[in-house]
C-alpha cells in the first residue's frame, strides 16, 4: 500500500497531538499539542474533511490563547534557603524525584560533614527546583544539583536563580559555579542560562558561570 503525501501530513499531526498528551510539563504539552493540530488541521483542509479542520483548529486555537496567557502570567520567585542534613523535607524530595533527578545528577548524595549551601526555589510558594551548591576554592562554587520539577522547566527557574537568586544568598559577586555533566538536555539549560563550557575532567564536559 502507498501512502500518499496528504496521508502522511496526517500521521505526522495524529502522532504530534498523541506525544503531546504524554508530557508532564504543561508548557510543551500546549506547544506540541498546537503544532500537532494545527498540522493535523492542515491534513483536514487538504482532503476537504471541513468537520476535521474546524476542530484541530479549534484546539490549536484555545492552545495559543493558553501560550499566551502562561507568557504573560506575573509568578512571584523566592528561595528558601534549607540544612540539606537535617530537613526532613529534602529527604522526602530527593527520594520523591530520585530516579529522574539521577538521570542529571547520577552521582549525588549528601554526604554527611560535608559543607552545602542548599535552596529551594519557589514560584508562587511552591518549591519547584532544589539547588545545592558545595564551596571549592576562593569565590568557586560547584554545582551539585540544579534540579526543576519536569512541571516547571521552561527556564524561567534558572534564569531567577542565576540573577536574583544567588544576590540573595551573597554569592552575586566575584564567583564562578562550575557545573559538570554529560547529560545534553541539562548542557543545553546551562547554555541557556549564561554557562559556557570551558573543558572536560575525567571525560566529563565541565562548564562555568562567573559572577563579576
Amino acid at each position: 500500500m502507498t501512502v500518499s503525501f496528504i496521508e502522511l501530513i496526517g500521521y505526522m499531526g495524529s502522532v504530534l497531538v498523541a506525544v503531546s498528551l504524554m508530557m508532564k510539563n504543561i508548557r510543551q504539552l500546549r506547544w506540541w499539542n498546537f503544532v500537532g493540530a494545527g498540522i493535523f488541521a492542515l491534513y483536514g483542509a487538504l482532503i476537504s474533511a471541513w468537520p476535521v479542520f474546524a476542530m484541530n483548529a479549534f484546539i490549536a486555537g484555545v492552545d495559543i490563547y493558553y501560550l499566551v496567557r502562561m507568557n504573560r502570567k506575573e509568578e512571584y520567585f523566592d528561595l528558601l534557603e534549607v540544612d540539606v542534613h537535617r530537613s526532613d523535607y529534602v529527604k522526602r524530595f530527593l527520594d520523591f524525584y530520585r530516579e529522574d533527578l539521577h538521570a542529571f545528577f547520577p552521582d549525588f548524595h549528601i554526604e554527611p560533614g560535608r559543607e552545602y549551601r542548599a535552596c529551594f526555589a519557589l514560584r508562587d510558594a511552591r518549591p519547584v527546583s532544589l539547588i545545592v551548591f558545595s564551596p571549592l576554592s576562593g569565590k568557586e562554587m560547584r554545582v551539585e544539583v540544579d534540579y526543576a520539577i519536569p512541571q516547571y522547566r521552561d527556564l524561567k527557574t534558572g534564569k531567577y536563580i542565576y540573577t536574583e537568586g544567588i544576590k540573595r544568598l551573597g554569592l552575586d559577586r566575584d564567583y564562578r559555579f562550575i557545573c559538570q555533566t554529560d547529560n545534553e538536555q541539562h548542557q543545553r539549560y546551562l547554555k541557556a542560562q549564561g554557562f559556557e563550557r570551558t573543558g572536560e575532567r575525567d571525560g566529563t564536559p565541565v562548564y562555568v558561570y562567573e559572577r563579576t
